[in-house]
């Protein structure tokens, strides 16, 4: 077996193709051969009876059978037969089988033709060119299947391809901006003949600024990046939860006077104490953060057809339709120069997603431009 496994595909279907052909060949010519071993014998008893006289003949129907001998010259002849019979058996089970072999073999390799097509497109596609496609005419059968497969397959490779194109771009202008805002403060610095003590104060404090903003986006870059092993198993009270995110998050935004209200069917559910709570403080704060003034936030979890959901919404300005599956991707921002005024890397949903699939549950934004923005967090296991 393992010296197939060494042979190409067409090869190897060639010869367990011959071997099922050799076999049933011989099965076919043994048959025969006995079948003809039968013929000769009885063609021996019929010459026997020919050669008596004819009351011996009559003697011989009308009685039990009597062995007699055949004249040595014809016992000669019908094994001579016999023999030749035999060898024009073998030498046509030789040549039939060969015959079917050969065939087998040009067969297979019409057969294999779409799937050798579909390997020399498939090795002439690297990184610099996952746009291109398979020809999907290559055959209607289950090596067409398989090429659409791998077409969707190459779909899902190009886009997240893009995705971290777009990603360690953004990463390093988020990480650019704040050092070279630091640089030209202390460029600017060096071009004063005798800078003041005020100078220097407001370049430490705009370098401090800067330095709290890169140790930010670190640290979120880690977290949205972290494999690491982690406990699920704490029980989490929602209740207790979102009241310390209240207390911390209202002061925040106390000038735009927003009201959170909140109903519970549901109060508790399992996962890991701090990245839940990290993931709902940012859900919150976004709520808060891209609302109205005298807006509203309602938090409520309900129970739908045996699925768990905590739902976050807001009287904000809404999502358009069509940016509303990218809000999770890492520095995406639906309007980035409001974004800037308002603040933050826009890695907090990218955050608040990674944290809910690894909880198992599952996330997905609705919203509706200048009436509100709604996160819905499902599947959640209840302990």
């Amino acid at each position: 077996m393992n010296l197939l496994n060494n042979l190409s595909l067409r090869m190897r279907i060639t010869l367990l193709t011959g071997g099922i052909v050799l076999a049933t060949s011989l099965l076919l010519t043994f048959s025969s051969m006995y079948s003809a071993q039968k013929i000769f014998v009885y063609d021996h008893n019929i010459t026997t009876h020919a050669t008596l006289p004819l009351a011996v003949v009559e003697e011989t129907v009308l009685s039990p059978p009597t062995s007699y001998a055949l004249p040595p010259d014809r016992v000669a002849a019908v094994q001579a037969k016999k023999q030749q019979f035999d060898i024009w058996s073998y030498i046509y089970l030789i040549i039939f089988s060969g015959i079917g072999m050969i065939v087998t073999y040009f067969v297979a390799g019409k057969a294999l033709k779409p799937l050798q097509e579909l390997n020399n497109s498939i090795i002439n596609i690297t990184e610099y060119n996952l746009n291109d496609r398979i020809p999907t005419s290559i055959a209607s059968d289950e090596i067409g299947s398989l090429a659409n497969s791998f077409n969707a397959m190459l779909e899902r490779l190009n886009e997240s391809f893009l995705r971290q194109k777009r990603f360690s771009a953004s990463v390093s202008h988020e990480l650019k901006t704040p050092l070279s805002i630091m640089n030209a403060g202390v460029q600017v610095l060096h071009l004063e003949d005798q800078p003041t003590v005020e100078d220097y104060k407001e370049t430490i404090q705009m370098a401090e600024r800067n330095i709290k903003r890169l140790i930010n986006i670190v640290d979120d870059l880690m977290a949205l990046t972290n494999e690491s092993d982690t406990e699920y198993a704490d029980e989490i009270d929602l209740k207790q939860l979102f009241l310390q995110i209240k207390a911390e998050v209202e002061p925040l935004y106390a000038e735009k006077n927003i009201h959170i209200s909140d109903e519970f069917e549901f109060a508790t559910i399992r996962g890991n104490a701090t990245l839940v709570y990290r993931a709902f403080f940012n859900l919150i704060e976004n709520a808060m953060k891209y609302n109205i003034t005298n807006g509203n936030v309602a938090i409520k979890t309900s129970v739908d057809n045996n699925v768990h959901k905590l739902i976050i919404s807001n009287s904000g300005r809404g999502i358009p339709p069509e940016d509303i599956n990218k809000i999770f991707e890492p520095f995406y921002r639906v309007d980035p120069s409001r974004s800037r005024k308002i603040g933050g890397a826009g890695l907090g949903l990218s955050i608040v997603k990674s944290i809910i699939e690894k909880h198992g549950w599952e996330i997905k934004a609705e919203s509706t431009v200048n009436v509100g923005t709604c996160i819905i967090v499902s599947r959640i296991k209840v302990g």
